[in-house]
């Protein structure tokens, strides 16, 4: 009986050693969640007090701007353009039109974009730019932000200039939409999102 009361014993107490170390497992993985929670924060944080500059993709930091509202108009402007950019500018390639367009400009906008490249593909519009040998470029003429309303409306007013052969043509692009924040991903390195998008003047321009 004492020798079955000490394996008794023996047993209880793994038991209780196991128990403490799943608590203990528990913990540290509680812990390290926590931790993490608060770091991912604190970097996003900083991140919305530094301004960026968007180059070849790469979200490139320049000076740290504690100006919250300075550095809020900085992205969201700079989003607005680089969705037009990349969505307008046109070279006579349809792999490089895709890659611009399905793998970086689609990431920046809600459905509304999906839809007008939709439209555009049915139309062959971007198959019409390959055959043609046209050279799409954008010229922005301003930008206009309304701040006091959230999502931000927007309207945005430039050019594309259209090069064909040795003749280079003009035609407006007036659009306009929203613009809110989002989570900042891979994709979308500004942390904005394009809503509601159309554009509302695709004129030729006339001298």
């Amino acid at each position: 009986m004492k020798h079955e009361y000490y394996i008794f014993n023996d047993i209880e107490r793994n038991q209780k050693r196991n128990r403490s170390l799943v608590y203990l497992a528990l913990g540290v993985v509680l812990i390290t969640a926590i931790v993490s929670m608060v770091l991912i924060h604190n970097a996003h944080k900083q991140a919305r007090f530094n301004a960026y500059v968007i180059q070849g993709g790469l979200r490139t930091p320049i000076e740290p701007i504690t100006d919250s509202r300075e550095q809020l108009r900085l992205l969201t402007e700079g989003h607005i353009r680089q969705f037009h950019e990349l969505f307008f500018s046109l070279e006579p390639d349809l792999n490089h039109i895709r890659n611009n367009i399905e793998k970086r400009a689609l990431y920046m906008i809600d459905n509304s974009g999906k839809r007008l490249y939709v439209r555009l593909v049915e139309k062959k519009y971007f198959h019409d730019v390959v055959m043609n040998d046209y050279r799409y470029l954008i010229e922005l003429d301003s930008v206009v932000v309304d701040y006091s309303k959230y999502p931000f409306p927007f309207t945005y007013y430039g050019k594309q200039s259209i090069e064909k052969g040795k003749n280079t043509t003009y035609r407006n692009l007036f659009s306009r939409g929203f613009v809110k924040e989002t989570g900042i991903t891979a994709n979308n390195l500004n942390g904005m999102k394009i809503m509601d998008f159309e554009v509302i003047d695709n004129s030729d321009v006339t001298k």
